[in-house]
């Protein structure tokens, strides 16, 4: 079953039982289990104030909720550079290094970075230094390589929660969130469900889903830590998640073949590495034309898409050049599992369509 209408309203997914399987579908010791993403850092944060760590460097390119976190919990932050390649900057990042300063790098859209930027980052732990490894994007890596790791499930499934794995004692600072509750919880499982039958039942309408979501989402910030829900770990640990990344990583090649001819996009990443399980497909629109494009695909039925597009309006990161051009520039295109085939030719021929308008009227004003 497929809904007619790409566009998932508010970027959520619908519950679905496809993915369901009757056996955990992945280790999960040495874990934390909380409510989402923000919660885990959160939790790191307590740990290293508490450690005398009172700083952190993160890449310049990130989504402004990241620096939210960093400065309620009372840490000063400062940022090196990340090349248009989504590499970190190794000399930069050395340029900035401070005293007391932990370290935070992201797997951006589920990629890791090379293997000389993870030994460079395994240098900075022997020294001594904290490593936060951000992998909200990136869901279960079989290899972690930060001090602290977590991720946000959120993301990648119909599913709230997020896990931190550390060697650290993090026990007592779980112990300050205990019985709190989770008051974004009934409205984002209402959400979904209601999602569902929208789509597939013309049961709703749009207007009250999108209120619905926005609510759920204010309680997100609201609630801080909570403890994570048991039914949705439950859900989450039995997804069949090796079947969730063959999909994806399915769509994403077919995806990437299909737009390699469209001159007005480039893909980000123009290859997968055995370990990536594919968020979105991120390509750079040339020309200034990436809202002109998104728009575009709006207009025909596709929901896409920008990472961070708030960060050009934040005076904490805005004053970096290279970030602000990314984020102009960048359009994230939709290859989960929920995304089918139908779909992606549509998403395919939209965009062959756009770059083909564009240029005709660059031809036209030409011989005009």
């Amino acid at each position: 079953m497929e809904a007619d209408s790409f566009l998932f309203v508010g970027g959520e997914f619908y519950y679905d039982d496809q993915w369901k399987t009757d056996l955990p579908s992945f280790p999960t010791e040495g874990t934390t289990f909380l409510n989402g993403g923000r919660a885990c850092l959160t939790v790191i944060c307590d740990y290293l104030r508490d450690h005398g760590i009172c700083r952190v460097l993160l890449p310049a390119y990130l989504c402004p909720t990241i620096v939210d976190t960093y400065e309620s919990c009372g840490l000063s932050c400062d940022y090196y550079n990340v090349l248009p390649s989504f590499t970190i900057d190794t000399h930069d990042l050395k340029h900035h290094l401070r005293e007391k300063q932990a370290v935070y790098f992201i797997n951006y859209f589920g990629f890791s970075p090379s293997p000389s930027i993870l030994n460079y980052l395994s240098e900075l732990q022997r020294a001594g230094r904290i490593v936060i490894e951000d992998n909200a994007q990136a869901g279960f890596l079989t290899h972690v390589t930060g001090d602290f790791a977590f991720n946000s499930m959120r993301k990648l499934c119909p599913f709230d929660g997020g896990y931190l794995k550390t060697s650290y004692d993090i026990e007592p600072y779980l112990a300050a969130y205990t019985g709190r509750e989770n008051r974004r919880l009934p409205l984002i499982r209402q959400y979904r469900s209601q999602l569902r039958d929208y789509l597939f039942q013309d049961i709703g309408d749009r207007e009250s889903l999108e209120a619905l979501f926005a609510l759920s989402e204010s309680y997100y910030a609201r609630d801080g830590v909570v403890l994570g829900d048991e039914q949705e770990r439950q859900q989450i640990e039995h997804l069949d998640w090796s079947a969730i990344k063959q999909v994806r990583r399915q769509n994403y090649t077919k995806l990437l073949r299909s737009i390699a001819g469209i001159g007005a996009i480039s893909p980000i990443f123009p290859a997968l590495q055995p370990e990536n399980m594919p968020l979105g497909l991120p390509v750079y629109v040339r020309n200034g034309l990436r809202d002109a494009l998104n728009d575009y695909l709006g207009e025909n039925g596709i929901g896409l898409t920008i990472h961070w597009e708030d960060l050009v309006s934040d005076p904490r990161l805005n004053g970096n050049a290279l970030a602000v051009e990314m984020t102009r520039n960048i359009l994230t295109l939709a290859i989960d599992q929920y995304t089918s085939q139908k779909q992606l030719d549509f998403l395919s021929q939209q965009l062959a369509d756009f770059a083909e308008t564009v240029n005709r009227s660059w031809y036209s004003g030409m011989h005009n």
